[in-house]
């Protein structure tokens, strides 16, 4: 999944990846274009030193699976210019989740300073409701 990735950004190929392919695109771009060479995700590598995906901090500490999802609609915040803002129409969207990891923003300013664009947040900037 991540070659493919890499094959659709070196080429310039859109692809809509949400969920795991949101993550294992963070992961492509952490490693081959900010040349984190062992970033992964600790979902995937529990001890790798790079963990770009991690679990969420709500759920740290947590390792049953049951009932420990973020689940339902979450309010998002649309970035001015972005191909999202332009589909949704809209700046404020709400989405719905099923997921247990999410982006470490430690590594936000060195994704941001090498490209990456971030085009929806919470509008509080928190993980949590």
């Amino acid at each position: 999944m991540v070659e493919a990735i890499r094959f659709a950004r070196e080429r310039q190929i859109p692809f809509f990846g949400i969920c795991l392919g949101l993550q294992c695109s963070v992961i492509e771009f952490s490693r081959n274009v900010c040349g984190i060479t062992d970033a992964d995700s600790s979902e995937f590598n529990p001890d790798t030193p790079n963990r770009v995906i991690y679990k969420l901090r709500d759920l740290l500490g947590v390792d049953q699976l049951g009932g420990t999802m973020r689940l339902g609609k979450y309010e998002c915040l649309l970035a001015p210019h972005s191909f999202a803002l332009q589909a949704y129409g809209t700046r404020e969207v709400s989405e719905r989740h099923r997921h247990r990891y999410e982006v470490n923003k430690e590594y936000l300013p060195q994704l941001t300073s090498h490209g990456l664009r971030v085009t929806g947040t919470t509008p509080t900037g928190s993980s949590s409701r």
